[in-house]
């Protein structure tokens, strides 16, 4: 084979791949977004075919394009084992090029680098198909992905003591003689097989269960001399290590995975235990880690005191004798903290290219008129806080910039959103262009429009409501008025941007509830206006940390102090033994006509979760401690028309107890509901419980908030939850959620379409963070579309951190 041709089939591989490996991430999550999957690989196959001489490749080649005659048609578990079986011929087609490629030109070898780095981890010795299979439910496909599945901790193993120096609860590692073993009977979970090792201190028995006889009978023998290693227990007055690692004295070698090293330790892998793992991993490590070409320059890494990227790859699984332990499993080792640089680096691209595009737009300047801010502003029965003047700056300094703003407010609930929204929402009305503001329910539009009518109607500007609920002829009127601007303020639900919606001029979107939305839906009501400043607004109190994160190509606003006259509302952790006391206290504030809220985690019965539901608890509380009185239930499997009737029959005081799932964590306002009761607390997170938490204390009246936990809530779990009996600031909340449960949970943000970190930490690695946040920046600046030669790496491994092609990154 010529090197040309040579040079075709290896460039023309990747494309192949490509798809495929797209279709089978997170478990195979965009596979239903494949369409005629057989023409496209035949079209990519075909430039193969051109350049091949050899029959052994046509004939894979054929091979692999049979597997998808028919692929639309087949039923999605068969689509999947299609693919995976795919990627293996693919491996094999690598294999058979790979045997006639020239390996002396530089340029060519790094091509054939990537190229192997993008193979099945089948491919490698030790993974079997039962291996790849429990891989890929972790997601990961190549060998590549492998080299990224990282150590979660690191043993330190080079000191060893004596077997009398072995402390029971705690890991140890010694050395001595066989005595005894195990006889040939059968083992089962209650007869382990047993090995004793003495030294000169004492002796120790070592124990294996289910497997222990299938090979250590095979490997040791009474009179070797061993190393061992595991967590030391007591059993029967004796010292015990239950499934040691143990390895011959005269083969022990200072390698990755010995009993002399540093060992990094993996997440299971069904199908490979934990020590084979760990070889296959050193040998992988080894192997091809010094084959991955590091995305960014040497200048820019030197720039930002960058270690080399193949180099951390190598370390984090092969750890050097003299590196701190310590220091390993705090992720603090320069390996590590480039790692983590990383996975912040690829977010933070998108960003920063979202920011330039949005920075690029050409926008409206809106003039600062100030005579509709200022009548309003002098009706206020109330003082704007600190907090609300600097941001109502914040957001009027965009609105006179030629261009688009794209602002995120954020604030605690009752830290006045709505109030700074309207204010610069005038801004824009006073320049004769209109104003949508996006509502996730339409009993909330209605309060929105409802609140908002009296503050601009003595203006002299009307104040339109838009929901699905309409009549028609409402409907028909109603956009009618907005098409020719005479309805200037609009508030709706997603009617909002429907086809049949038109603005006359639409300058202003502002979105309440923005993780309630999607970014598709943010950007279709955008659209509906001639590039207009958007303000999206949450009462989800987000760390600073994670909002550079989920809402990094947004500029960030804070009302971080709470209006004058808000009430704190006494929180407190209520045992369920005490549950009878505590509907006595709930009856008391009913009986002087206030309203109350509980809270349960699931709907229905569970077979496997010993939980309170919707349906049973509203029977049981209504028929016992409620009896008299008007209970009802609310659920998110009630279709729209019913949650909007039942919510609005409790905001109106038809219903004096409410009996709920989470979804009144985003609701009306009811300032006569003065109680909230969270049953099984501790399955919650916090941010969620202050949300939940500031559904009450929203009227004049003194208000609570009662936590209900299990029996069995550890120590840890009410030293979490006292957290929330603490403080009601919802930012220090924010921050201990997200250090406790991470990234992924907080406020869904594993719905978002973030890619998931491996090492980073947004509360530990913080300062990473804002490094690769400005180091993202500075690439961006010096080549906007990520298409210079330079960026070509950069721009893949950021499609490959994100399983997403850029353009579509780019929309919103």
């Amino acid at each position: 084979m010529s090197q040309d041709s040579a040079r075709l089939l290896v460039e023309h591989l990747t494309p192949l791949r490509s798809p495929l490996l797209f279709a089978a991430r997170r478990q195979f999550a965009a596979l239903s977004r494949l369409r005629d999957l057989e023409p496209t690989l035949r079209r990519l196959a075909r430039p193969i075919r051109d350049a091949s001489s050899t029959k052994r490749v046509r004939d894979k080649l054929d091979r692999f394009l049979a597997l998808f005659d028919g692929f639309d048609a087949l039923p999605v578990d068969e689509q999947q084992t299609v693919v995976l079986s795919a990627l293996r011929v693919l491996d094999s087609l690598d294999q058979a090029v790979f045997a006639q490629a020239p390996k002396d030109e530089r340029s060519f070898v790094r091509i054939l680098n990537r190229l192997r780095l993008r193979q099945s981890v089948q491919v490698l010795r030790g993974i079997g198909e039962k291996a790849a299979q429990a891989l890929a439910q972790k997601d990961i496909l190549t060998v590549s992905d492998l080299l990224y599945y990282l150590p979660r901790r690191y043993d330190d193993r080079r000191d060893e003591g004596s077997i009398a120096e072995l402390t029971p609860g705690h890991f140890g590692q010694s050395r001595g003689e066989i005595i005894s073993m195990s006889s040939g009977r059968r083992f089962h979970k209650k007869q382990p097989f047993e090995v004793a090792v003495r030294d000169a201190t004492g002796f120790v028995t070592l124990s294996w269960f289910h497997y222990g006889a299938t090979h250590i009978p095979k490997r040791f023998a009474i009179g070797d001399r061993v190393c061992f290693a595991g967590k030391v227990t007591v059993f029967r007055g004796r010292k015990q290590i239950v499934h040691p690692e143990m390895e011959l004295e005269e083969t022990q070698v200072e390698a990755p995975g010995s009993l002399a090293s540093i060992t990094p330790l993996y997440s299971d892998v069904p199908g490979v235990n934990g020590k084979t793992f760990r070889s296959i991993m050193a040998r992988v490590a080894a192997e091809y880690a010094p084959l991955v070409e590091d995305p960014l320059l040497p200048a820019f890494r030197g720039r930002f005191h960058l270690e080399t990227l193949s180099e951390c790859l190598l370390r984090v699984h092969q750890p050097k004798d003299d590196d701190n332990v310590l220091a390993l499993n705090e992720c603090a080792t320069p390996w590590q903290e480039r790692l983590i640089f990383d996975e912040f680096f690829y977010v933070q691209v998108v960003m920063a290219m979202r920011r330039g595009r949005n920075g690029e737009e050409p926008g409206y300047a809106h003039e600062r008129l100030n005579n509709l801010a200022t009548r309003y502003y002098q009706g206020l029965s109330f003082k704007l806080t600190q907090a609300q003047k600097r941001v109502v700056r914040e957001i009027v300094s965009d609105l006179e910039r030629p261009s688009p703003m794209n602002r995120l407010l954020q604030g605690d609930v009752g830290s006045g959103k709505t109030v700074v929204a309207v204010l610069t929402a005038l801004m824009v009305l006073e320049n004769k262009r209109q104003v949508a503001l996006m509502a996730p329910t339409e009993i909330l539009a209605e309060q929105h429009a409802r609140g908002i009518a009296p503050m601009l109607e003595p203006l002299g500007l009307r104040v339109g409501l838009l929901t699905a609920g309409m009549s028609a002829r409402e409907k028909r009127s109603l956009l009618e008025d907005m098409a020719l601007g005479r309805c200037q303020f609009v508030v709706g639900t997603h009617a909002l941007f429907q086809d049949q919606v038109a603005y006359k001029e639409l300058g202003y979107v502002i979105i309440d509830e923005q993780h309630r939305f999607g970014v598709r839906q943010r950007v279709a009501l955008s659209q509906k206006g001639t590039r207009p400043d958007c303000l999206v607004m949450t009462a989800t109190p987000i760390p600073r940390s994670l909002a550079l994160t989920v809402y990094g190509d947004l500029e960030v606003s804070v009302l971080d102090e709470r209006p004058p006259g808000r009430q704190p509302i006494d929180t407190r952790i209520i045992r369920e033994d005490e549950e009878d006391r505590l509907w006595q206290t709930v009856r008391r504030e009913l009986d002087q006509g206030r309203q109350a809220y509980v809270v349960v985690p699931l709907i229905d019965e569970s077979e496997t979760l010993d939980l309170k539901n919707v349906t049973e608890e509203t029977v049981r509380l209504s028929e016992g401690p409620f009896s008299g009185y008007r209970v009802a239930m609310l659920h998110g499997r009630m279709s729209s028309a019913e949650k909007e009737q039942v919510m609005r029959s409790f905001s109106q005081g038809e219903i004096q107890v409410l009996v709920a799932t989470t979804v009144v964590e985003v609701g009306v306002d009811v300032p006569n509901a003065t109680v909230m009761v969270i049953a099984h607390a501790e399955r919650f997170g916090l941010a969620q419980l202050h949300q939940l938490r500031g559904r009450v204390g929203r009227g004049e009246y003194a208000s609570s908030c009662y936590l209900l936990v299990g029996g069995n809530l550890t120590d840890d779990g009410f030293e979490r939850l006292g957290v929330m009996e603490q403080t009601d600031d919802g930012f220090r909340i924010a921050e201990k959620d997200l250090e406790i449960r991470g990234p992924g949970d907080f406020i869904g943000t594993r719905q978002s379409g973030l890619p998931g970190f491996r090492l980073a930490n947004l509360i530990r690695d913080r300062e990473i963070l804002e490094l690769a946040k400005t180091a993202a920046q500075a690439w961006v600046e010096d080549d906007p579309d990520l298409s210079g030669s330079d960026s070509l790496i950069v721009r893949g491994e950021t499609e490959r951190a994100w399983n997403e092609d850029l353009d579509t990154l780019l929309v919103g």
